[in-house]
């Protein structure tokens, strides 16, 4: 738990639930997140076994993808719910 209440880690995970994406998708995805933050963020989700990392070295420059594993797949129901709880309850931030 003290993992997922992290900040970003509850938006890079959702945001690796559906596709594979490489750092940088994964940074705009996350707006806000600092490259320093996201690649901490990556490794930590990565050694517990919520991500994981593929690297293609055939590729130039070298393809290095994340996705997510079944263990954070199986969180999508409890994000689903938080999300629900955030959009009823609240308030929607209008930028000028």
């Amino acid at each position: 738990m003290e993992l997922l209440a992290r900040r970003w880690t509850g938006l890079i995970l959702t945001s690796l639930m559906e596709k594979s994406a490489r750092f940088s998708e994964i940074g705009v995805a996350v707006d806000g997140i600092s490259d320093r933050m996201l690649s901490q963020r990556l490794v930590e989700l990565e050694d517990i076994g919520m991500i994981q990392r593929k690297v293609d070295a055939t590729q130039r420059p070298v393809l290095v993808e994340y996705s997510s594993t079944q263990m954070a797949r199986e969180l999508a129901p409890v994000f689903d719910a938080l999300q629900g709880w955030a959009e009823k309850w609240m308030p929607v931030q209008v930028e000028d």
